[in-house]
């Protein structure tokens, strides 16, 4: 009897650790199967998207008068409706949006697409062909990479580029005949962001951009933008920071001696100060108001100035 109730229990503890052993296998098996079902969650963890949107207000004398159906814009830029003041451009008050799907795919410099739209905050009655009235506005959108290429050893220094291309989904791009050049097959174009720390307080930098269109796959320089805007930053807080800039914009605007027989020449349409104020309502979320004024434009007056936000939400 006690040979038999040894050897029971023996058979038990053996099945037991038999079975163990199948559990912890198959636990195994099952936590290898969960890591290969979430390869997608890699993908996700490399993706980022935030959103970026711009306010652009009247000047202060046309808000003075409640007028908001004319945004304010650079005086040199020739964009004011028919009986219209300058600094007034076709577009009403209105907030650009764009939404960033930023891809690390683990290189120096992220792949990135950035859709791009524009809500009118107005009636938008001084809007003319080829410019759309809906109450969203597709924008071209932006495809390229981006990402910080170049670091100092001590890190103060760091520079950023964005190589892209923009696709003519707005209207204006797909209907516009640019004046007699052709139809816009795309805009190419490089942006370039240079910082340098002093300390934790003040920074410098400066962010620029080429850009160039495309009209009929013609790669010439028809139509070429070269903006530049110098900044500096002043850091008050963990989460507060004044900064102002300097916005200076050139551009040959449709001119190209073998299709119109006009020399190409970077005419001065922008040249614009402002100050703001940025401030970290949340980790994810940043608002920069900020005030402008345009330098090209002599006597200064309240029709010089004009105001506007920068919103920006980190959503994943």
């Amino acid at each position: 009897m006690k040979s038999s109730f040894l050897f029971g229990l023996s058979f038990f503890v053996l099945m037991v650790s038999v079975a163990s052993a199948q559990n912890k296998q198959t636990s195994v098996i099952s936590t290898t199967e969960v890591v290969e079902k979430t390869s997608f969650k890699k993908f996700s963890d490399r993706l980022r998207i935030g959103y970026f949107g711009v306010l652009t207000t009247p000047t202060f004398r046309d808000m003075g008068k409640g007028q908001w159906r004319n945004a304010a814009i650079s005086p040199e830029w020739g964009q004011a409706p028919s009986g219209e003041k300058k600094n007034q451009d076709t577009w009403p008050t209105n907030l650009w949006h764009q939404i960033s799907f930023n891809f690390n795919f683990g290189a120096r410099m992220n792949f990135v697409v950035n859709p791009r739209f524009m809500t009118p905050l107005a009636s938008p009655t001084d809007m003319k062909a080829p410019e759309d009235r809906s109450f969203i506005e597709l924008e071209d959108f932006l495809v390229g990479f981006q990402g910080v290429v170049y670091s100092s050893t001590d890190k103060k220094f760091n520079l950023w580029i964005r190589p892209g291309m923009r696709m003519p989904v707005s209207r204006a791009s797909r209907n516009s005949a640019n004046r007699g050049l052709g139809s816009t097959t795309h805009q190419v174009e490089l942006g370039y962001l240079p910082t340098y720390d002093f300390n934790k307080t003040w920074q410098l930098g400066i962010f620029g951009q080429f850009r160039n269109w495309v009209f009929d796959d013609r790669y010439n320089y028809t139509r070429m933008r070269i903006y530049v805007a110098p900044f500096v930053q002043y850091t008050i807080d963990d989460t507060s920071r004044l900064q102002v800039y300097y916005e200076v914009m050139q551009e040959n605007d449709r001119r190209w001696k073998s299709l119109n027989d006009k020399q190409p020449v970077f005419k001065d349409y922008w040249q614009n100060v402002f100050v703001g104020y940025s401030k970290d309502i949340t980790p994810k979320f940043n608002i920069f108001p900020y005030v402008g004024a345009f330098v090209n434009d002599v006597p200064f007056s309240d029709q010089s100035f004009w105001a506007g936000a920068w919103i920006s939400y980190q959503i994943k």
